[in-house]
C-alpha cells in the first residue's frame, strides 16, 4: 500500500495523519527508508533515512503501555498516530518513538537508527539531533520541528526480535525489529 502524502515545502512528501492510522506493522515497514527531518535552531533542516526501528503494541509485554495502562510517562502513546513519544531510558538516553494508530489505542515504533554517521543507535541519534523529552508529543503532521517525509524507494527489509526486552518473556521473541538489509548503520546485526 502506498502511503498517503501531502506536499510541504520540499521535493519529498510529508507523511500525513492517514498514513499513521494504518495497521501498525504495515506502517512500521513503510517507515523504513522514510526521511526523519529535524529543523535545527539555525533554520537548517537535517534529513536522513530511517534504517532500523522496533514496533511496540499495548497488547504485548515489551510495550510501556502493556494492557492499555496510561501513565504520565507513556500518555503520549495514547495520542492519535503521527505524534512523538520521547522517554528517558536508563536515566540518560532520550528515545524517539513515533505514535501509530487511533487515539486511545497505544502503539509506537522506536526509531533505533538512521543512515547517517553518529545515528547508529536510539540514544546516539537523539543526542546527535538534540531531541529531548521537551520534544514529547510533537505533531509530526504539522511539519514544524520534526516530521517524516516519504521514502524514494522501497528497501529490502529484514525482520528480527527486538533488543533489550528479555523481561517481556515470549513477547520478546516477536519479530518486530525491522531493518534495511545491508545497511551499515544499524545498531546491532539481526
Amino acid at each position: 500500500m502506498t502511503p498517503e502524502r501531502v506536499s510541504f515545502l520540499t521535493k519529498f512528501m510529508v507523511l500525513n495523519r492517514n498514513f499513521f492510522l494504518q495497521e501498525p506493522i504495515s506502517v512500521a515497514k513503510q517507515l523504513l527508508g522514510a526521511l526523519l527531518c529535524v529543523k535545527r535552531k539555525d533554520g537548517s533542516v537535517f534529513r536522513a533515512p530511517i534504517c532500523e526501528l522496533e514496533l511496540y503494541l499495548d497488547s504485548e509485554r515489551g510495550c510501556h503501555a502493556f494492557g492499555g495502562k496510561c501513565t504520565q510517562r507513556n500518555d503520549a502513546m495514547f495520542l492519535v498516530g503521527g505524534h512523538t513519544y520521547v522517554y528517558l531510558c536508563y536515566g540518560m538516553y532520550n528515545m524517539l518513538n513515533i505514535v501509530l494508530g487511533n487515539e486511545g489505542k497505544a502503539a509506537a515504533v522506536l526509531i533505533r537508527a538512521l543512515e547517517h554517521k553518529g545515528c547508529e543507535g536510539p540514544g546516539k541519534l537523539t543526542r546527535f539531533l538534540g531531541i529531548t523529552r521537551a520534544d514529547n508529543k510533537i505533531d509530526l503532521c504539522a511539519g514544524n520541528k520534526i516530521w517524516l517525509e516519504d521514502r524514494e524507494t522501497i528497501p529490502e527489509i529484514i525482520e528480527g526480535k527486538r533488543i533489550g526486552i528479555d523481561y517481556a518473556g515470549k513477547d520478546a521473541e516477536l519479530p518486530w525489529r525491522f531493518v534495511i538489509k545491508n545497511s551499515p548503520f544499524i545498531s546491532k546485526p539481526i
